[in-house]
This record gives C-alpha cells, sequence and structure tokens, in this order.
C-alpha cells in the first residue's frame, strides 16, 4: 500500500530530484551542440528577411487583446525550445519539501484516484521545467514548482468535481465557498506543522497556490478573517496568528 511516509517520502523525493537534476545537466550539454546548427539556421534565416527591407510583413503592434498571430506564436516556440531549463540546487529542496507536505496533507483526504505519487512528482518536474521554458530561462524558479503544483491539484480535482459545477459536489451538495476552504487549508497546515497557533505567512499562502486558490482569493480570506478577528498578521506581514 502506498501509505504517507515523512522519512520515505523525503528519500523519494530527493532521489527522484536528484536524477532529473543530473539527467536535465546531461540533456542540456547534448541538446546545446543539436542546437547550434539550428541557431544559426535561425539567425541566417533573421538575416535573410532583414536583408528583404520593406518587402518583409510588418510586425504589428499587440496591444494583447487580439489573437496571436501563427508568425508570433511559431517564433516564440522556436526560441523557448533553445532553452533546457535544469533544477537548481536552492530549488530542489523547496520541490522536496512541496511534495512531502503535500503527502500529509492528502493522507486525511485523498482517494486512491487523486493521492499524490511519484508519477505526479515527475509530472511537477516536466511542467516546472515547461514553465521555465515559457519565461526563455534555462533555471526553474520557485514559482514555476507552484504553478505546476497548482496545475496538478486543479487536474485532479476534476476527479473529484466531474461535473464541473463550481462549488457542487458529486452529489450535488455545495461546496463550502472559496474563503472558507482556503482558511481550511491554513487550519490544515498549522496542525499538520505541530504549531496551532502560527503560520508562515509565505508558506501559508503557497500552500493556498499549490491547492488551486489565487492569489487574489488568498488576500481576500486574509482581509475577510482578520476583520472578524479570528486571525492576526503582524506589522511586517510575515506571519499569520490564529486568535
Amino acid at each position: 500500500l502506498d501509505i504517507a511516509n515523512v522519512d520515505r517520502d523525503m528519500a523519494l523525493a530527493r532521489h527522484v530530484t536528484l536524477v532529473h537534476q543530473n539527467e536535465g545537466l546531461e540533456k542540456s550539454t547534448d541538446v546545446g551542440n543539436d542546437n547550434a546548427d539550428s541557431d544559426d539556421e535561425d539567425d541566417e534565416d533573421g538575416d535573410n528577411a532583414a536583408a528583404e527591407g520593406p518587402t518583409a510583413t510588418p510586425v504589428e503592434e499587440d496591444d494583447g487583446k487580439g489573437p496571436v498571430s501563427p508568425r508570433v506564436l511559431r517564433e516564440y516556440i522556436c526560441r523557448a525550445r533553445r532553452h533546457q531549463p535544469v533544477v537548481p540546487p536552492d530549488v530542489a529542496p523547496y520541490i522536496v519539501e512541496a511534495y512531502v507536505s503535500l503527502r500529509l496533507q492528502e493522507k486525511r483526504t485523498s482517494n486512491d484516484q487523486t493521492a499524490m505519487t511519484a508519477r505526479q512528482l515527475l509530472s511537477i518536474l516536466r511542467l516546472s521545467q515547461a514553465l521555465a521554458r515559457l519565461r526563455f530561462s534555462d533555471l526553474v524558479a520557485r514559482q514555476d514548482v507552484d504553478e505546476a503544483i497548482r496545475l496538478t491539484h486543479m487536474s485532479k480535482a476534476s476527479l473529484e468535481d466531474p461535473t464541473g459545477a463550481g462549488n457542487g459536489g458529486k452529489d450535488g451538495v455545495p461546496r463550502e465557498d472559496v474563503t472558507s476552504r482556503i482558511f481550511q487549508v491554513l487550519r490544515e497546515y498549522s496542525a499538520a506543522s505541530g504549531n496551532d497557533q502560527e503560520v508562515d505567512l509565505r508558506t501559508a499562502e503557497a500552500m493556498a497556490l499549490r491547492k488551486g486558490f489565487t492569489n487574489q482569493q488568498f488576500q481576500t480570506c486574509l482581509e475577510e478573517y482578520e476583520a472578524l478577528r479570528v486571525i492576526q498578521i503582524n506589522q511586517s506581514r510575515t506571519a499569520i496568528y490564529f486568535l
């Protein structure tokens, strides 16, 4: 049986992350040589296009509202493929901690279909690399990991709510509102961490994002519960205290 265990989950996550790091470094070295020729071809195409002068198709300004042209999309994908992101040493422990925390939280609430597994850890790593490519970066950042976890969680949420009805459950029973669900996440995290009175605000925000909530929803939850004097945030806004 796949039972959550802190020591074993941490050892597995470290192993998978380490293997993925080394594999990424090897691939980046091999692909770097393979892409040299293609980059030269792209540069030649760019030079030819520049030499055409007035006959070249003018690039229209993008106001961010209209559809992206196929030409721009192809160029974007071409440039993104030049990058082979790897997991830096300072982000690897963050991934391990996130995986272990998710395993502990879902130990009490998840069923067999939605439990966090090692295969999903691989999916998170690959999604994080894909998100880094979208930023034209060769290094995976923490925000890439958080977004990858959020996407994974939302894909699993479709299994829990097959009708796709926002607050509706499987049996048509309304779920709690978003604010209450975020607060429940905070309480569960504080209980799992062994501190029922205080949680780190940045960590709490990351936990909410991993569960599929947005930053705006998280901030709204803090404002509402602080107004109700259920929680209190220190002046430096680094910690949340439960009253």
